[in-house]
């Protein structure tokens, strides 16, 4: 079979403005629809906690196209794990770094008009500067054939782990007692219970409500983070709420639903990552057996 003929220079810049304008119609749709869509904006929250690898810009992209992705990777990352696009399969397109010297003056033409939004993508790659961004095609697992695979899975933490890490953890960084604070009494709650009352205490510390500049907003993000947290470390979660900033227009490229989302997504990351590592040094300081 002949091999497919390679694009041209000139076909190859065509081909991914083309791609860039689709991906930029994506999210102009995934951001309507966060602001009017309650599913909408929780599959955003349960996207970023099951793709914790991917930027929140990335992870609203994903959800967008697919909204039950579980592991997201490129062809040629699929095809060294065994397994490979299915026939048919269309590809999820996401913002992905263009990698160049600085005196490369091609750059500038990759660059999208949404490049502000784009560098929130930044985090997914390391090595050379970064020049610009394009859309690049990634396909979840449910769209791939080939060897069993895997998922990848940190041990599970129980609940009482959770809960009494959490509870050490806002006693230490607050100076607080939640139980005084707050009257709760987490003898009388269920372990996921506690939890979640703790998660959403956290997550309500680390969100400054400056940063949400409408009624009900701040309340929002800090369920949302909550609920994030909860889905990453195996906690029945809270409700995600969607903020209330429908109709609300600005001057920047991006709506005010896109920081809202990355905060309450950063928020939620950041809370379980040091519940995670709090108890792995539990673990490699636990007397062996």
């Amino acid at each position: 079979m002949p091999s497919k003929p390679k694009m041209t220079q000139d076909e190859r810049r065509a081909y991914s403005a083309r791609m860039r304008g689709e991906l930029e119609a994506v999210m102009d749709r995934a951001y309507g629809a966060m602001v009017s869509d309650e599913r909408f904006w929780f599959a955003v929250m349960r996207t970023a906690a099951t793709l914790d690898d991917r930027s929140p810009v990335n992870c609203i992209a994903i959800a967008a196209q697919c909204p039950h992705a579980t592991r997201v990777l490129s062809s040629g990352d699929w095809r060294k794990a065994g397994r490979f696009p299915a026939k048919g399969s269309t590809s999820i397109r996401i913002w992905t770094p263009l990698r160049r010297r600085t005196d490369d003056t091609t750059a500038a033409a990759e660059t999208g008009p949404r490049e502000t939004a784009a560098a929130d993508a930044a985090a997914e790659g390391e090595g050379r500067k970064v020049s610009g961004y394009k859309a690049g095609p990634v396909f979840d697992i449910s769209q791939t054939d080939g060897d069993a695979y895997e998922l990848p899975a940190a041990a599970p933490l129980a609940a009482e782990t959770v809960r009494d890490i959490l509870l050490t953890q806002y006693r230490e960084w607050y100076h607080e007692d939640p139980e005084q604070a707050g009257g709760f009494d987490f003898t009388r709650e269920t372990p996921d219970n506690a939890a979640r009352i703790l998660l959403y205490g956290h997550a309500w510390r680390r969100l400054p409500e400056a940063d949400a500049a409408l009624p009900g907003q701040h309340t929002a993000e800090v369920a949302s983070a909550a609920h994030v947290a909860a889905l990453i470390l195996g906690i029945t979660p809270g409700p995600a709420v969607m903020p209330p900033l429908a109709g609300i227009v600005t001057q920047d490229k991006k709506p005010p639903v896109h920081e809202s989302a990355v905060r309450a997504i950063e928020a939620g990351r950041l809370v379980a990552r040091a519940v995670t590592a709090a108890a792995e040094r539990r673990r490699e300081l636990a007397p062996a057996g």
